[in-house]
């Protein structure tokens, strides 16, 4: 019996796995953040204008899952701490651009070294090789899915 046909186990399911696996990757970062007073989502919002400055929000959200109005309320959040600015786009009134403010760049610049070492402790064990093929898989999972 093959992986998708075999249901006498919820704990074999691999769909289980991936789905705890996560829920324990989402916990650990949410243990990890709550040090700098931040959510993993606002990580990712952070991480992702630490990236490329003046992104607008709608490019901050993610088009499957559909989550604008939960962006807005981060970006809300994370001005009101003083790690970011809206701009108004020079070249569409309509939109801002989102930058980092310094308190948001000393933030990830503290941080960034600290994720480095969280996950050389999550991946202890697995090969580059290894992790290359999981993202692939979880890549073509998610392709499935969307």
């Amino acid at each position: 019996m093959n992986h998708t046909e075999d249901t006498s186990s919820i704990e074999k399911a691999t769909a289980y796995i991936i789905q705890r696996t996560a829920r324990l990757l989402r916990f650990r970062l949410s243990k990890f953040l709550e040090a700098y007073a931040i959510s993993p989502e606002q990580w990712y919002i952070l991480f992702k204008l630490h990236e490329r400055p003046g992104r607008s929000q709608s490019e901050l959200a993610d088009p499957n899952l559909n989550d604008h109005p939960n962006i807005t309320r981060m970006v809300d959040a994370l001005q009101r701490n003083g790690l970011l600015n809206r701009t108004p786009d020079p070249a569409d009134r309509r939109r801002h651009q989102l930058y980092l403010t310094a308190a948001g760049r000393e933030l990830m610049t503290a941080i960034l070294p600290l994720v480095v070492e969280e996950r050389q402790k999550i991946f202890q064990g697995v090969s580059e090789a290894e992790v290359g093929q999981l993202v692939s898989i979880l890549q073509r999972i998610e392709q499935n899915l969307v």
